[in-house]
């Protein structure tokens, strides 16, 4: 095994000490610095320039491409835009709004009932005049205060579940 390595050693070491002789000769036959490795020296400058201004002039053609494309689409993303405002602004019209709610079966109330629940009733201050039922506008509405604790037993009474108070009352302890 030794011996077969040490053959493609030198194999290998006369390969490139040949191919090394082979370079030089042809370097040498190469004229010395005159004209033809100056020209040559040139073609290869102006092929790396010429590159290098193909390369960036894509390139801008390319985002300029880019940029024309995004514009399109920003332009027909408005005219959607455009397009559905209108839509909303005729559906929520008033008209239209009527019209379906009388195919739906709705019509406009005959009497409005107000229900007077004192424990949910914000303080007069808050309440606008155009809220309050008719006949208080002059006077403000009684309020009355209570605690938390109160208002449920209330509300569970009014829903006839007055006895799981005192369960929900074990629960959360």
């Amino acid at each position: 095994m030794k011996r077969i390595l040490a053959r493609w050693r030198e194999r290998i070491e006369t390969k490139y000490q040949e191919l090394v002789e082979q370079a030089r000769a042809r370097w040498e036959t190469l004229p010395s610095f005159g004209t033809m490795r100056i020209a040559l020296a040139a073609l290869m400058a102006f092929i790396f320039f010429a590159l290098v201004y193909l390369m960036q002039s894509s390139n801008a053609a390319l985002i300029a491409r880019d940029l024309r494309v995004k514009q399109l689409k920003i332009q027909e993303i408005e005219r959607e835009n455009a397009q559905l405002r209108y839509e909303i602004a005729a559906l929520a019209s008033p008209s239209a709004i009527e019209q379906r709610a009388r195919k739906l079966g709705l019509a406009p109330a005959k009497r409005v009932v107000y229900a007077e629940m004192p424990w949910i009733q914000p303080p007069p201050n808050e309440l606008m005049p155009a809220f309050l039922p008719e006949g208080n506008t002059d006077a403000a509405p009684q309020v009355y205060e209570t605690t938390d604790a109160s208002v449920w037993e209330e509300l569970l009474s009014v829903l006839g579940l007055g006895n799981l108070s005192d369960y929900v009352n074990a629960q959360t302890r």
